[in-house]
């Protein structure tokens, strides 16, 4: 009996591996939003993949290449403009939901970890008026890969929802929400009000400009190269990395998580972490103002080396230490709260239930 369990799962690997890469059919949909819509709308798929860029024309396009086990099951599947939330002009991928209420995503993301086709993992949500589960092994196989192609207008106004699966954008313009259930959001090279959201998955982000938002409840978010007005970040579990950053405010909140911003311009700067360390690197002028806050994590500032700042802390536990060698003390009750260093055009504020503060100058 020891000898044939690992042969039966062994065999038992391959029937489901046979399965989740049988012959598919594939069909492909297109659909144009009407011009009176163009200006303010929303895409939306199931499963699978979406990707958003720029369109040669004024025209808001885009095409689904359905993904089904039989052609019987892809000939259910609909592309249409419909009314969706807020009575919103809504590019909606339909699936046959009244038939079926779980379908198996089997995309290209999953071959990459082999043993996520044996695990059985699934997506419980809600979309298009249906209760469904998407599966990795359970269900019919059923998926929509969406390619939507926008106009580089910057009054443009657009939500892109894809609940289980990448999504992703490039060169477009305009206030942008981006929105997953389970997946991650890679955006490069956009303009306007930005939004990204995803329940689980990471958030990268490269070479962005205006104000960006980063919300995960479980990932990463990953910005490299952004200038604007702000830069917001809220993460359930999962760090915050930002590196060439310019903006006028940078906030960042992690429950568990490290948030590091790295060879940054900011004026105000804002983080608080329930477990995880706070670094800042700012080789800026404009910086005014420091908040910190962490339940358990050490705060470490490199600032200018000409940098002028008065700088308190309310630690439960921690030292407090600087490299500016000309920083005086600030002693209350015979302990050191605090350095003060000319002018204290910075203030810095920092508060910690266990970790040290450390401030230093940059090369």
């Amino acid at each position: 009996m020891r000898k044939t369990a690992p042969l039966f799962a062994l065999l038992l690997s391959f029937l489901l591996t046979a399965r989740a890469f049988a012959a598919e059919s594939t069909r492909t949909l297109k659909v144009e939003l009407s011009p009176a819509a163009a200006a303010h709308f929303r895409v939306e798929n199931l499963a699978g993949s979406m990707r958003v860029i720029p369109a040669t024309d004024n025209k808001v396009t885009a095409v689904a290449t359905i993904h089904a086990e039989s052609d019987k099951l892809a000939n259910l599947m609909r592309f249409d403009q419909v009314s969706g939330e807020d009575g919103v002009p809504t590019l909606r991928v339909i699936y046959p939901l009244d038939r079926y209420d779980t379908i198996r995503f089997n995309s290209k993301l999953q071959k990459e970890s082999f043993l996520s086709f044996l695990g059985g993992s699934s997506t419980n949500t809600k979309y298009d008026g249906h209760r469904v589960r998407v599966s990795g092994s359970d269900g019919v196989l059923l998926y929509a890969d969406v390619e939507v192609r926008v106009p580089p207008v910057a009054d443009l106004e657009a939500t892109f929802r894809n609940v289980v699966g990448r999504l992703g954008a490039e060169g477009v313009q305009g206030k942008l929400r981006f929105d997953s259930g389970s997946g991650e959001i890679s955006l490069e090279r956009l303009k306007g009000e930005v939004q990204a959201d995803t329940g689980s998955g990471d958030v990268r982000a490269e070479d962005l400009s205006g104000t960006f938002s980063c919300d995960t409840g479980s990932g990463d978010c990953i910005l490299t190269g952004f200038q604007g007005e702000k830069l917001s970040f809220d993460v359930g579990s999962g760090n915050v990395n930002v590196r060439s950053g310019k903006a006028r405010l940078i906030s960042a909140d992690t429950g568990s998580g490290n948030i590091l911003i790295s060879d940054s311009d900011v004026e105000i700067f804002d983080a608080d972490t329930g477990s995880g360390d706070v670094v800042l690197e700012s080789r800026g002028s404009r910086l005014v103002a420091v908040k910190a806050d962490t339940g358990s994590g050490n705060v470490t500032l490199r600032l200018a080396p000409e940098a002028t700042f008065e700088a308190r802390a309310d630690q439960g536990s921690g030292d407090i230490r600087t490299g500016y060698k000309d920083a005086e003390a600030i002693i209350e009750h015979r302990q050191v709260i605090g350095y003060r260093r000319g002018d204290s055009r910075i203030r810095i504020f920092v508060s910690t239930g266990s970790g040290d503060l450390n401030i230093e100058p940059l090369p």
